[in-house]
């Protein structure tokens, strides 16, 4: 049993901002699910308006593998694989899986430039 199953505290599910000009944006909390190990994946909502939803894959030392983008491209810049039950996991949320379960992250030599005049 986890420490925090242990005892009993009260958990933040919801996380409302409320902008100088009066936007308000619902940030939800990262919803858990299993894949090879018991809650080892965190879904997540985009961070911010052009992003996608993407799932955090931890291993069985809570370390992270990978964080992966609802397309199936990679997150934050990782890459790796996937163990295919975490595959399996993801795509049953609507996750796009790439063949071998491969994650990738390209970095382009050049990057186009947007020239205002």
């Amino acid at each position: 049993m986890r420490f925090k199953e242990f005892i009993d505290l009260p958990t933040l599910d919801a996380v409302i901002l409320v902008s100088d000009d009066g936007t308000v944006e619902l940030r939800e909390g990262r919803n858990w699910i299993s894949g090879r190990f018991d809650r080892n994946i965190g879904i997540d909502q985009p961070s911010h308006g052009v992003g996608q939803k993407h799932a955090h894959v931890y291993g069985r030392k809570d370390n992270e593998i990978v964080a992966v983008n609802l397309d199936g491209t990679a997150s934050h810049g990782t890459k790796g694989r996937l163990h295919k039950d975490d595959a399996n996991a993801l795509q049953q949320r609507g996750f796009s899986v790439r063949p071998g379960q491969m994650i990738e992250w390209f970095v382009l030599d050049d990057q186009p430039q947007l020239l205002l005049g």
